[in-house]
């Protein structure tokens, strides 16, 4: 039934492209291609999937999206990830919400595949991943991306986003594609500043932002940028008594935004060294602070001394996130050879702390803020690769491209205060002991106080690790035209790491020009992904619901003891499959490509459900000798792990349509795009013989990996662009996603459309005023019902891990932009 729809969707696809294209095409047969036309996404140069200078989109073996700076600054976005989620129709991210460093740093994915299996450069080099790694039950969990949101849109001229596997041509992680951010090299001056808030009166976010390029002599340019970003918060939680444990209802959790403050300094540079050298660099940092909260803990829960907390406590949780990376490169003609060597480094390092909280174990006098730790990711990449063309007597020079690559990742995870972490000298709790006398210690079961403080417990000096592998690589592509008309390319790509050994891979790639205004394209490539640093390092104890109940939990390290007692084995890498095939349709003033595609993965990493007592004999055993006082598991109900575990099918399509009508008195831009995507889980095998598979991987990561993003997306805008004035209307189509959070049952949400409408008008040469209305029809996801008993109870209305548009509501927002 599956491959009926999948092949009717093809053929429907097919059709109505060509169908709209004979439309446009019996428009436009004796019209010359215009102004317009000439300056479409389609005609545009790029420098992402190539090694060649002047390849365009439009003959591009791969499918390539192109976003200008003037749709980004026409977004009305508040952040690079939320711009590309509504520009980018094979882009997803998520709203998480309730979920500690992940309301920081949001799942960003392409064709609904992991966060971490989307590679990211800046100017065509590689960046750093984040440090966090998602644990919770949301989109992405057990993977670490990269943090698109530290790299400010001010500094962006445009982004290329890649729609196809290329590990062959980059590395580890480029399974699902590449997005390429191209910062300003320009010259001249903007500041701005742009106010919004939601209509319910929240949110409210305040930006200011520059960007200044000057000529540093005749030889050289220096691009400066400065983002600066207050963002209120905004809350869709539903007041809640907590289950009758205060007498008036109240907003006890935070379902939305949190407020969060933002700045970024970046700088892009470069310098002719005589006539075929130059020196170039760029770079930028970033600090991200923010505050998401826990669960409320009732004054009369045996986690609270209602001396400190007469109310009780929603545990406050501080976040932390300094990002900084810089690149250097020399870039030169040797004879017939173009060199290009260069060394990038970045760092990101994320920090907890408890501004509001408590440790029932040391009694009424405990701390109420202390710091947590630190989880801190860095990466040092050198390059150098080599590029010439040869005449091998095809149609055009041969060109021929070798590089070698040596790359150093690390993670660390830093020790918290003690407080955070540690055991108190208090053992009974309130319920027992009202005066928390330390000398008490017969009680038992709930009784018993719980160590470690509220809302998110810290890292103790046993789970402190800093450790890095490194790796090399060596790779060469070609690219050739048969004839006039024909381009093949191919690639191949040796890598080796010191943790769990190498790989060969590579990637072969067509593009066929059967008329002027008609081509046929596609590729076939493996892949893989090196096991995360985050996930082969990450330990934590948290405190997370088990059936509804609060519940301590332990992240075991893959490598460490008592993940092996339990069978699990070291980290692997994921290996991958990608074969697409696409046409592209160009004539006129309308350009429209439809690809398909098909992505296999083998042995996916994922983060595995709760194991406890209660599943066999042999876990029952493993938690007897772990669990007495002061041992590794004290206090604690459940322990999860990172193994390689599941096989995954994709299988997806995307089709990108844009027209340009010409009339007497403006101009009418016109944009239409479509994805579609399936996954499935095609196998579980994970490495545990004691650990049931249907633990390691349950029905509801299932629906997190299958239907937890929107299997079709669509998008369809028209740019009217009159004098001095432009505006655009957009709407985006997200489809239904299902999923279970927590124990909760299967539930599915229906399709929305949200509606943008946003306005520029130029008053002066210099001068600009821009704003709009976002989510114009102020849709929300639906309600969650009667499935999301008992979340539902304390605040969740409209769900928790299925949000791929913000519950903001309707936004407003007016800019105003000078230029010099």
């Amino acid at each position: 039934m599956k491959n009926t729809f999948k092949y009717g969707m093809l053929a429907f696809s097919i059709a109505l492209s060509l169908g709209s294209a004979s439309v446009v095409a019996a428009e436009n047969e004796d019209k010359d291609i215009s102004d317009s036309a000439k300056h479409s996404d389609i005609e545009r140069i790029i420098s992402i999937g190539t090694r060649i200078s002047n390849r365009t989109v439009a003959d591009s073996p791969s499918p390539i999206d192109i976003i200008s700076s003037e749709a980004i600054k026409n977004s009305g976005a508040t952040s690079t990830p939320d711009m590309l989620r509504k520009l980018a129709p094979s882009f997803n991210m998520n709203n998480t919400t309730t979920s500690d460093g992940q309301d920081l740093m949001r799942p960003a994915t392409l064709r609904s595949l992991g966060p971490d299996q989307v590679l990211v450069l800046i100017n065509g080099k590689r960046r750093h991943q984040q440090a966090v790694v998602a644990v919770q039950e949301n989109v992405g969990r057990g993977s670490a991306g990269t943090d698109l949101s530290s790299i400010p849109m001010t500094a962006i001229s445009h982004i290329e986003i890649l729609r196809d596997g290329a590990a062959a041509q980059y590395g580890s992680d480029a399974i699902a594609g590449v997005i390429n951010l191209v910062l300003k090299d320009t010259e001249g001056g903007t500041v701005w500043a742009q106010y919004g808030q939601t209509s319910e009166g929240d949110g409210e976010s305040t930006e200011i932002g520059a960007n200044y390029g000057l000529a540093i002599g005749e030889k050289g340019m220096l691009n400066l940028t400065f983002e600066y970003a207050d963002n209120g918060e905004m809350n869709r939680a539903t007041p809640t008594t907590w289950f009758g444990s205060i007498d008036e209802p109240r907003q006890l959790l935070l379902v939305g935004e949190a407020e969060t403050e933002m700045s970024s300094l970046w700088a892009n540079f470069s310098y002719e060294l005589g006539e075929e050298s130059e020196l170039y660099a760029f770079g930028g940092f970033t600090s991200k602070e923010g505050e998401s909260l826990g669960f409320y803990r009732p004054a009369a829960d045996n986690r609270v001394w209602s001396s400190i907390y007469p109310d009780g406590v929603t545990p406050k949780l501080g976040s932390k996130s300094e990002d900084y990376s810089i690149a250097v490169g020399f870039r030169t003609q040797v004879s017939d050879w173009e060199l290009d060597a260069s060394i990038v480094t970045g760092e990101n390092r994320f920090e907890f702390s408890n501004t509001e909280s408590l440790n029932a174990s040391y009694g009424p006098d405990s701390p109420t803020s202390a710091y947590d730790g630190a989880l801190v990711y860095s990466q040092t990449t050198f390059n150098i690769d080599a590029v010439t063309e040869i005449d091998l007597g095809f149609y055009y020079e041969t060109s021929f491209a070798f590089g070698a690559e040596y790359r150093i990742d690390g993670f660390a995870q830093e020790a918290g205060d003690e407080v955070t972490y540690a055991r108190g000298d208090t053992y009974c709790a309130e319920s027992v002991n009202p005066t928390g006398d330390p000398t008490m210690t017969n009680c038992t079961g709930g009784d018993i106080t719980t160590p470690g403080m509220q809302g998110f417990q810290g890292y103790s000096p046993e789970m402190a690790i800093d450790n890095d592998r490194s790796s090399y690589a060596l790779y060469f592509d070609t690219e050739t035209s048969i004839t006039e008309d024909w381009l093949v390319a191919a690639a191949v790509r040796y890598e080796n790491y010191d943790d769990f050994g190498s790989t060969v891979i590579g990637k072969l790639s067509t593009h066929l020009s059967v008329t002027d205004n008609f081509a046929i394209r596609g590729s076939a490539s493996t892949g893989y992904r090196a096991p995360g640093m985050q996930q082969a390092n990450f330990t934590q104890r948290s405190i997370s619901l088990d059936n509804g109940v609060l519940a301590d939990l332990v992240t075991l390290r893959p490598n460490e003891a008592l993940a092996g007692e339990l069978g699990f084995k070291d980290l692997e890498e994921e290996n991958s499959t990608n074969i697409s095939f696409g046409i592209v349709y160009n004539i006129g003033n309308y350009s429209s490509t439809l690809d398909v595609y098909q992505i296999n993965i083998d042995d996916r990493i994922v983060y595995s459900g709760n194991i406890s007592r209660g599943i066999n004999n042999d876990i029952d055993s493993f938690f007897d000798s772990h669990s007495g006082a002061g041992q590794a598991l004290d206090g604690v109900k459940n322990v999860s792990v990172f193994t390689n575990a599941i096989d995954t099918e994709t299988f997806g399509l995307d089709w990108v349509n844009q027209y340009t009508q010409e009339l007497e008195s403006m101009d009418i831009v016109y944009e239409l795009s479509y994805h579609h995507n399936d996954n499935e889980v095609s196998n579980i095998n994970t490495s545990s013989t004691i650990v049931p598979d249907d633990i390691v991987f349950n029905e509801g990561q299932k629906y997190l990996v299958e239907t937890a993003q929107p299997q079709d997306r669509a998008s369809l805008s028209a740019m009217f662009d009159l004098d001095n004035w432009s505006v655009t209307g957009r709407m985006t189509y997200y489809g239904e996603v299902t999923s279970a959070s927590y124990g909760t049952p299967k539930n599915t949400w229906g399709a929305k459309s949200l509606f943008d409408v946003t306005a520029q008008w130029q008053l002066t040469e210099s001068l600009q005023i821009s704003g709009g209305i976002l989510n114009l029809t102020d849709e929300y996801p639906d309600e969650w019902g009667s499935n999301g008993a008992p979340f539902t109870e304390l605040g969740f209305k409209y769900g928790w891990t299925s949000f791929p548009f913000s519950l903001a509501g309707r936004e407003y927002y007016l800019r105003a932009s000078y230029s010099f």
